[in-house]
């Protein structure tokens, strides 16, 4: 541990522009972690630890392997390291061992989170209110690391400022617990985070509620949810962006977008393309000026795009079509019919000869607080009318019609039971937000992927691939873990 410490002080100096020969010869009590987190550089910088991990991951490979298992991506086959996420049978080796840098890359962001929230608190240079805002911004990347890693594996080690001695002997946490701490980190995000984000890319108030009210969603707190998404919509502070034509969707998806529906969104300014990037395109694209991987592709008769309403300009912007002969991964395949089927290529992030990217990638948006608000209002009390006007805010907009104002696509009222209409808000999150990482957990909180998967593209999901397999290298590192009763079911 105290190699580990030492190695991420070095990190950070790095980042102030302080060289380790300054330390180490003229400054050598600033090698100690205590004396570390004390002026608001070094906090910045340790804050910057935390997200270094998260944005290489959550730009690349985290959100092409979700996006493996949605119809989209998992109704055909594509490069083999994703062909067990497209099997729902449950992971391989290689699909195993692709998720083990991911689960590294989170627990590393919570490790980071945990040196700031431990140590800040002693800084003799801050003030209390300095203090409680780097803390919250903290717990609230520490709260975005576990929410992915529950929904992934479910109850895994919780590691905190409590237990920071005790790396090597944590054991496994219950779904339950894990949640716990998210809440109470968000809910300590939203008093001290600022109202407005200091930088892009940054968290605020608005943000913490709004992943407070998605984690309520996760736990079926449907009331605590519906709430928390309403307290946002209150606020004013955020807006669905105005969509005339497809590629105005680009002012919140593009590489420099910057959109009043910007609530939570990764920052990116890279000289090559963003790994997602390169998953979601294929090998051959007119859209980002370099060639791809073809992991994730599609085609014009599977039965999700021939039921999408063609007027529906998210269907157009996300979407375009290439020849067959473009993509050697899917040519000739078995299961792929040959005549009379187009390639549908990812085009959601498009950014043509670029040659600096700055790339945005959306973690919350106003259409998820509409969408969260939509479902958990129903759920708690009935389909209402406000809940139906949420959602038609999100239709209209798809549509190109002022979110505000009665249009022709609006759904009524009137007819839908809870679980109708709970169907239909999953549904029109499944258009909404597809290469964002978000239909797979949707899914199966929901209780609909066995059905989705098996109606449109006829595969079986087993049980197993629910929660994957915990890393052996988890429970070779961590004794305070048991193989044969920690790791989940079916691995």
């Amino acid at each position: 541990m105290k190699k580990l410490l030492a190695n991420l002080i070095i990190l950070l100096i790095a980042g102030l522009g302080i060289s380790c020969e300054d330390v180490l010869v003229e400054k050598p009590k600033a090698l100690t972690i205590e004396a570390f987190y004390n002026t608001p550089a070094e906090v910045e910088a340790g804050l910057a630890a935390i997200y270094l991990p998260l944005r290489s991951d959550m730009s690349g490979w985290w959100i092409a392997i979700l996006e493996c298992h949605a119809e989209w991506g998992a109704g055909m086959t594509g490069a083999a390291n994703f062909d067990s996420y497209k099997s729902m049978q449950g992971l391989n080796n290689v699909g195993e061992n692709n998720l083990i840098p991911r689960w590294n890359a989170f627990y590393s962001a919570i490790r980071n989170a945990n040196l700031v929230i431990s140590y800040t608190p002693n800084g003799k240079s801050l003030d209390q209110a300095q203090k409680d805002k780097y803390v919250a911004e903290a717990k609230f990347m520490r709260a975005f690391a576990y929410f992915q890693l529950v929904r992934g594996w479910g109850g895994v080690p919780i590691h905190t400022e409590e237990n920071l001695s005790e790396t090597n002997s944590v054991p496994k946490g219950t779904r339950e617990q894990v949640y716990a701490l998210i809440t109470s980190d968000l809910q300590f995000a939203e008093m001290h985070l600022p109202d407005k984000a200091p930088l892009a890319g940054k968290p605020s108030k608005w943000a913490a509620k709004t992943f407070l009210a998605d984690v309520y969603l996760y736990q079926k707190l449907y009331a605590q949810a519906s709430e928390k998404a309403n307290e946002v919509i209150l606020s004013g502070k955020h807006a669905l962006e105005r969509v005339t034509v497809a590629d105005d969707f680009n002012k919140v998806f593009g590489m420099g977008a910057s959109s009043p529906e910007e609530i939570f969104y990764l920052k990116y300014n890279v000289s090559s393309p963003s790994q997602l990037v390169l998953h979601t395109m294929q090998i051959n694209t007119p859209w980002f000026g370099s060639n791809g991987f073809g992991n994730i592709n599609w085609h014009n008769k599977a039965k999700f795009y021939t039921s999408w309403d063609d007027k529906d300009l998210r269907k157009r912007f996300n979407w375009y079509n290439e020849t067959i002969r473009n993509n050697p991964f899917l040519a000739g395949q078995a299961e792929f019919p040959n005549q009379g089927v187009t390639i549908l290529s990812p085009k959601k992030y498009n950014n043509p000869g670029a040659t600096v990217e700055t790339f945005s990638l959306p973690l919350y948006r106003y259409a998820d607080v509409l969408l969260i608000y939509a479902e958990a209002s129903a759920q708690a009390a009935g389909p209402t009318a406000d809940g139906v006007a949420k959602l038609n805010m999100v239709r209209r907009r798809a549509y190109g019609y002022d979110p505000l104002q009665p249009a022709p696509v609006d759904f009524s009222q009137a007819g839908y039971t809870i679980q109708s209409f709970t169907d239909l808000v999953i549904q029109e999150k499944g258009y909404e937000f597809q290469l964002e990482g978000k239909r797979w957990f949707d899914l199966v909180r929901s209780g609909k992927v066995k059905e989705v998967m098996k109606n449109n593209i006829g595969k079986e999901v087993a049980d197993k691939h629910l929660l994957w397999p915990i890393p052996q290298i988890e429970f070779d590192l961590n004794k305070g873990l048991d193989r044969s009763k920690d790791q989940n079911p079916g691995y």
